[in-house]
């Protein structure tokens, strides 16, 4: 049997959508916010036209989505540890290791109130 380039990480979908997958095609950026205890996964560019919560036990977990459901961010509060093999443990997602190994991590950005 021929081994997948694939790699899955994560709990079983929780969704709506039975099958549930996140694909992460490109280089993942992670934005790192350790006050707040929260990160943001960019994983392409886009226009954001709905947020929608991804249960998950370990953690808050938002899904920011294009017009075609396409996920565009991968919002994580509460975690502790920001690498990310351990925030994509929260979720179903397909990439592989040649682009994790590319990972880009920056400081979040911060806001005007």
């Amino acid at each position: 049997m021929k081994k997948s380039n694939f790699m899955s990480a994560g709990l079983s979908p929780d969704t709506r959508t039975s099958g549930f997958v996140i694909p992460i095609t490109e280089p993942p950026v992670v934005e790192i916010d350790t006050e707040a205890t929260a990160a943001y996964i960019r994983l392409r560019d886009g226009k954001v036209v709905r947020t929608e919560p991804y249960g998950s036990d370990h953690g808050f977990v938002m899904l920011e989505l294009d017009a075609e459901g396409q996920v565009l961010g991968i919002e994580v509060v509460g975690q502790q540890e920001f690498s990310i093999r351990e925030l994509i443990k929260l979720l179903p997602v397909k990439t592989t290791e040649a682009l994790l190994e590319r990972t880009r991590y920056v400081s979040a950005k911060l806001q005007a109130a």
